[in-house]
């Protein structure tokens, strides 16, 4: 079966798309399937990194058109949604490629994106979130925990498209599960090392507010794991902060997460979807918000428990992220842990390919 996804990162955007799609990419080829990546070339784009994962990266140039189109809120990635599709429809007969599945992963796409690349594509699966937009799908995919927007999608889609929804189907890698037995053991509410992880690019920098915050328990003894992608702009500047404290490590677009989670008593974090790989190891969390599409996720987890929001990055300071610290008694991090660990299983990535698999049956 041939599998594409359309799906871009770039410093601005960040990277959860991509990886979210690779970690279905990777669970589709564990049964056989071929994959193929339709990403546009930009800072940060992760073409790169999905080539080193086995996949094939068909690359969508830089848009040729005015700057007026580039700047509208539909621009895919510097191009228009018109141009967006051209170039796709045109990668993908190069390529020779009719797949079985697209999988369409874009907030700057929709159903007129869709609708164009249906003659090429036997199925189209949409992983969406944030339900502002119509599709034209088979299926539909919002892995977000009790979302209040997850009942405006049978407005969005076609009658016959079948909806995947909630946790249950959080793309989550499968490490993350096999470590899940061993990290739930060793949660105890103690704090004795902290993860650091403000997503893969993390423009405004606030990997460095939040370690210059808790720059204080390292001293006291608290081991640091700090974590940014390769494509992270402020990457030696980071570099120095770490090197500067004396249980600090950082890791850069390391493969090692599910383990440092593990490990980890309290991670410190955006939004996003590696909430629900947290929730898989029960590791408590202060979250920061960095776009408006992670608050309703954030807020939702928070509502019952199973982390504390610390508010929009662009308010916070290092001050607060160490007073947040200094505020969590050891009960308050084994009740977010315990509670966390019932919002997702990570066995999802597993379901939503077994509907592909199935030809969504």
């Amino acid at each position: 079966m041939n599998v594409v996804f359309r799906s871009d990162a770039a410093t601005a955007i960040g990277s959860g798309h991509v990886m979210r799609c690779l970690t279905l990419a990777e669970e589709l080829r564990r049964h056989g399937a071929t994959v193929t990546f339709v990403c546009r070339i930009r800072d940060g784009d992760m073409r790169e990194a999905i080539a080193e994962r086995g996949f094939a990266v068909l690359h969508l140039n830089l848009s040729d058109g005015d700057g007026a189109a580039r700047a509208t809120p539909a621009a895919a990635g510097d191009a228009s949604w018109q141009e967006d599709a051209a170039q796709t429809q045109s990668a993908l007969k190069a390529a020779g490629l009719e797949p079985e599945w697209l999988v369409v992963d874009h907030y700057a796409l929709d159903r007129r994106w869709e609708a164009l690349l249906r003659d090429q594509s036997r199925h189209i699966l949409v992983i969406d979130d944030l339900a502002n937009r119509p599709h034209d799908c088979d299926l539909l995919l919002d892995q977000n925990f009790d979302s209040p927007l997850h009942p405006l999608y049978a407005r969005l889609v076609p009658a016959a498209a079948r909806l995947l929804l909630g946790t249950g189907y959080a793309l989550v890698r499968r490490e993350f599960e096999q470590h899940r037995a061993c990290a739930l053991a060793r949660r105890t509410g103690q704090l004795r090392r902290i993860l650091i992880s403000m997503g893969g690019t993390d423009p405004a920098n606030d990997t460095a507010v939040a370690l210059t915050g808790i720059a204080a328990q390292a001293a006291d003894g608290v081991g640091l794991d700090v974590v940014i992608g390769a494509g992270n702009p402020h990457r030696q500047a980071v570099r120095s902060l770490c090197e500067g404290l004396p249980r600090a490590e950082l890791h850069v677009q390391t493969s090692r997460m599910a383990e440092l989670m593990m490990r980890a008593d309290l991670a410190i974090t955006a939004g996003g979807s590696t909430t629900w790989e947290r929730c898989v190891l029960g590791l408590p969390a202060l979250v920061t918000i960095q776009s408006e599409d992670q608050a309703p996720i954030a807020k939702a987890v928070e509502a019952v428990g199973g982390h504390r929001v610390l508010g929009s990055s662009k308010d916070l300071t290092a001050h607060d992220y160490g007073r947040a610290i200094q505020a969590l008694p050891p009960d308050e991090l084994l009740h977010m842990s315990t509670i966390s660990a019932t919002l997702c299983d990570g066995r999802g990535a597993q379901r939503v390919a077994t509907h592909l698999l199935n030809g969504n049956s």
